[in-house]
């Protein structure tokens, strides 16, 4: 088992004695500590091996302890530090906490409040370093890849309705990113401070969605034990992100219709009337017109909701972002599960010539996939196709299997270097990066029947 890293504080203060007694007394605690005794020395120190804290003496022989704060911070935002003063300078601690400094303690510091401060130092430590992983991954996650002119539009169309305070309606089919678009639209708005609130209508059962949405009082209905905000309440000021809006049942849809004409809402079971500030996202992969037309979804509310309308095109319709989608994925998942991998030459073939009936989801797992499984390094278009079939139920597609576009691929590249080669045997394999015999072996197996001269 390994060992687990234990965190490391600098105690820098120019009084030696002190330093090893507050060093030993952390020490029992099981962090390696370090005692430095110029502000100077810290600041090096921090810059060579960046600790988990420090504790920090206000007074020290060369710069003081807020000079000491700024340079540190430049080198380890974040690092929480523990100012110590033997003067109890309100002036000063004021400063340094303006600066980033965690807590101000007075010497002599008591043992207890020392340890005490450092390990409520350390964990809001780890707390922020966390939240700053996570929102990495929260902007990696919900970032546009690609270029393509069907996404440029996209992107041209979040970039003038984000501003506003218009409703929006996205449509497109599942996978497509429909979900990154309505983030889009929020983060690019005056809201983007405020919350995101998202309600999947297909995910929560009919009879439960108007208490989802507006809450409800307590004893509403059985199980209703107290009052509860809906997610329109929690969305205040923000964005709610309504997705697949087409599964919403006719009596919230009347309900959803009144909030976007009044802004106001009662929560289920209750009479007062709630006046809020909330920006409605919607989404959809069915045909809402035709809903309509069946009677199925209310012909005012489609029209209040799309306002804006925005289509997001499926990857089939954009095939030249498959490429950076599946780098981009690749570089997510490499780094999520601890792994170095590339794709060789081909694949990238191999993925576009492929259908994606499951769009841009289709893509992202399967890349996970793919980096899980992979054994080659750079992954060959070989066990690139065998992983794909493995783990998803290609079977038949509209427009044929991943095999038989592998092998399209597959053909066309040995084609390609037969021509280019002019028939010579060895060079087209040289082209291909493959032996002289598995060549002979993929011209027999798409039937290429090469000419005497070409074979020689």
């Amino acid at each position: 088992m390994a060992d687990v890293k234990k965190p490391l504080v600098y105690v820098v203060d120019d009084d030696t004695r002190l330093a090893e007694t507050l060093c030993g007394i952390l020490a029992k605690e099981d962090y390696e500590t370090q005692a430095l005794h110029s502000g100077l020395g810290a600041v090096a120190a921090a810059r060579e091996r960046r600790p988990d804290a420090m504790l920090l003496d206000l007074m020290l022989p060369d710069i003081d302890g807020i000079e000491v704060i700024k340079r540190v911070q430049a080198i380890a935002p974040g690092l929480p530090i523990v100012m110590l003063s033997g003067q109890g300078s309100i002036k000063a601690a004021l400063e340094a906490t303006r600066l980033g400094a965690y807590d101000f303690l007075e010497k002599p510091p008591d043992a207890n409040r020392i340890r005490l401060t450092v390990a409520n130092a350390l964990a809001r430590g780890r707390l922020e370093r966390h939240v700053e992983r996570l929102q990495g991954e929260l902007a990696d996650r919900y970032q546009m890849v690609g270029a393509s002119p069907a996404l440029q539009r996209v992107k041209d169309l979040i970039a003038r309705a984000a501003p506003t305070s218009a409703s929006v309606l996205i449509t497109g089919e599942s996978g497509a990113g429909k979900e990154l678009v309505a983030r889009a639209l929020h983060a690019q708005s005056p809201r983007a401070s405020e919350a995101c609130v998202a309600l999947n209508c297909a995910a929560i059962p009919k009879e439960l969605i108007e208490s989802e949405l507006f809450g409800h009082e307590k004893g509403a209905f059985t199980g209703a034990v107290a009052q509860r905000k809906g997610r329109l309440e929690e969305a205040e000021s923000g964005t709610l992100f309504l997705d697949e809006i087409g599964d919403m049942p006719l009596n919230a849809q009347a309900k959803l219709l009144r909030f976007l004409e009044e802004s106001e809402i009662q929560r289920v079971g209750g009479s007062d009337t709630l006046k809020l500030d909330v920006r409605v996202i919607a989404a959809t992969n069915k045909n809402l017109p035709e809903n309509v037309g069946r009677g199925t979804f209310r012909d005012d509310l489609f029209h209040r909701l799309n306002v804006v309308a925005i289509h997001v095109p499926s990857l089939r319709e954009r095939k030249e972002d498959v490429e950076s989608l599946a780098l981009a994925f690749l570089e997510r998942y490499c780094r999520r599960h601890n792994r170095a991998l590339q794709l060789a030459s081909g694949c990238v073939d191999v993925l576009r010539a492929y259908d994606w009936q499951g769009n841009v989801r289709e893509l992202r797992n399967a890349i996970e996939r793919i980096v899980v499984l992979a054994t080659s390094n750079p992954v060959e278009p070989r066990e690139l196709s065998a992983l794909l079939d493995s783990t998803t139920t290609i079977g038949a597609q509209a427009n044929g299997t991943l095999r038989s576009a592998y092998d399209r691929a597959e053909r066309e590249a040995v084609e390609h270097a037969l021509a280019a080669s002019g028939g010579v045997m060895n060079q087209a394999a040289r082209l291909l990066g493959v032996e002289r015999t598995t060549l002979y072996r993929l011209i027999k197996k798409h039937d290429l029947r090469p000419t005497v001269e070409a074979i020689v």
